[in-house]
């Protein structure tokens, strides 16, 4: 009589710790990765009604495989924590004209009718990556090019990188303006006509700090959002960083690192959706699933994963902390204002430091009195900094010999980039002549500089309340940044081939060589005579 009580209670207690194991082996709906039946990337949601569709890129690599991308998918939710999977609505060779590689996409809607923003590898007619656009009548197409050629191709954006034309972004301005943004490691902008099929005028460069790539063009309560990879030209994993501006040309005010680098990959593409039944949520990647056929994530196998999104009353994103619970969990808005970037300090008063001007620059302005390079978008595409291959470098230097006496008024680096200087990042300007050993700039390791980040362009020096000084033609002189070894500070932009023959770049007195090439390599600058315009 005593015994069925007791098996009884064996039994359930058996069941209850079964039970508990499948529950903990289940992550409950909304946990990251959002995604587990397969391995997905580059996410971009889209909200139709009460509905949000999401759509990714497939990876399919084995092993250490780079990137196989042969489809996207499309999947789709009503409270984001439960998806359904629509499979496979396209791939690449449907545009009769590409050869492969799905790559980066958006869907936005217009009129009714689904317009996808994709990355493709072109055939020969074109070399390089390129933009296609096709269209449906339904969220989920089927989708058909609407043009039978690309929307952007390589030769449309020349410069002295082959990969630029990846990861549009569309957003349809409330009067009807539609902008694309894309690129890598340039950012490119540019209208679109009201059939969004063709470019309506020319494509512009946006230069923001630490842009890399996946560029995610947003706006909310009357301000701009360019959410973006960033960091990877640091020869790090890549981060998100974004920037706000009054118009989709900008001013674009750099805001910082929104989240850092994802689990198990070296990428990582932002998808934003704001105010979803009153909660905006970030999209991104990581590489952290295992399939249920005992494949593991890596940096070429990804899974889409999401936060919610929280902003300050100035409108400001708060940092994401990326974590396994995701949405599956009540969000829990923070409470005050996002914290300030961390401030620059102060330059030395001898110096004018000017930043913000002239983005890629593809001369240089007025008239140098002596110049490494002649065209420093093109001659000078490499960033380097003091986080370098071989355990980083506290000193940049370029030497050069001037050909006739100088009289220093004002040097332009082609530089930018890093988290900028602080209480705990320093950097220094410093101008020796090599034979006499004597620093020509302040005192001991030169004059002390205050930067903030800024995107590739021109970072400029003016010395009209230094002590004259006066390069003598015919003498070497090196001219160098110095700051913390491995700090992501600042970028200077250099050279794949020894393009300035009078003089040499190096890191901590080891030659700068090209990382491909393994060529020397030169930084691009610009000295002007004083008063010269």
């Amino acid at each position: 009589m005593r015994l069925a009580p007791l098996l009884h209670r064996v039994t359930l207690c058996w069941a209850v710790l079964a039970c508990t194991a499948v529950s903990a082996a289940e992550p409950a709906p909304g946990a990251n990765p959002v995604l587990r039946d397969r391995f997905t990337a580059d996410p971009a949601p889209l909200r139709v009604g009460d509905t949000v569709y999401l759509y990714v890129g497939r990876d399919e690599a084995k092993g250490d495989d780079f990137f196989l991308m042969k489809e996207w998918l499309a999947y789709s939710s009503k409270d984001l924590r439960t998806w359904t999977s629509h499979g496979a609505f396209m791939k690449p060779t449907d545009f009769k004209w590409a050869v492969g590689d799905a790559w980066a996409a958006q869907v936005v809607q217009r009129n009714g009718r689904f317009y996808f923003y994709a990355t493709v590898q072109h055939d020969n007619t074109h070399p390089g990556k390129a933009i296609a656009v096709a269209v449906a009548d339904n969220p989920l197409g089927p989708f058909k090019d609407a043009r039978g050629s690309a929307l952007v191709t390589d030769a449309m954006t020349p410069g002295p990188y082959n990969w630029n034309d990846i990861d549009p972004t569309v957003l349809i301005d409330d009067d009807g303006t539609a902008w694309l943004a894309w690129g890598n490691p340039v950012l490119y902008l540019a209208k679109l006509t009201a059939n969004m099929t063709e470019l309506d005028g020319p494509i512009e460069k946006i230069a923001l700090p630490n842009y890399t790539e996946g560029p995610w063009l947003s706006k909310r309560k009357g301000t701009y959002y360019m959410t973006y990879a960033s960091m990877a030209h640091q020869n790090v994993w890549e981060h998100l960083s974004y920037a706000t501006a009054p118009s989709p040309r900008g001013p674009w005010t750099y805001q910082g690192v929104l989240t850092g680098p994802t689990k198990n990959s070296f990428t990582i593409h932002a998808g934003i959706l704001d105010d979803f039944k009153g909660q905006s949520y970030l999209f991104y990647h990581n590489g952290s699933v295992t399939l249920t056929d005992g494949q593991t994530g890596n940096g070429n196998r990804r899974s889409v994963t999401m936060e919610y999104l929280h902003y300050d009353a100035d409108g400001r994103m708060w940092p994401v902390t990326q974590t396994e619970a995701g949405v599956s969990t009540p969000a829990q808005p923070p409470v005050g204002k996002v914290p300030a970037l961390p401030d620059p300090g102060r330059s030395d008063p001898r110096v004018a430091v000017q930043q913000f001007a002239q983005g890629y620059p593809e001369t240089w302005p007025g008239s140098p009195a002596l110049a490494s390079v002649t065209r420093p978008f093109e001659q000078t595409p490499e960033p380097v900094g003091f986080h370098r291959d071989g355990g980083g470098a506290s000193r940049l230097v370029q030497t050069f010999v001037p050909r006739a006496d100088i009289p220093l008024g004002r040097l332009s680096l082609y530089a930018g980039d890093g988290h900028g200087t602080d209480a705990t990042r320093s950097l220094r300007l410093s101008l020796r002549d090599v034979e006499a050993g004597t620093e020509l700039l302040g005192e001991g390791q030169g004059l002390a500089i205050a930067y903030r980040p800024q995107g590739a362009g021109l970072l400029s020096f003016d010395f009209g309340a230094h002590p004259p000084v006066v390069l003598k033609s015919g003498r070497r002189y090196a001219l160098a940044l110095q700051g913390e070894k491995d700090a992501l500070t600042i970028n200077l932009r250099a050279s794949r081939s020894d393009v300035y023959a009078d003089g040499e770049a190096s890191l901590d007195d080891r030659p700068l060589k090209d990382r491909e090439s393994g060529r020397p390599a030169d930084f691009a600058f610009a000295l002007y005579a004083l008063y010269a315009r």
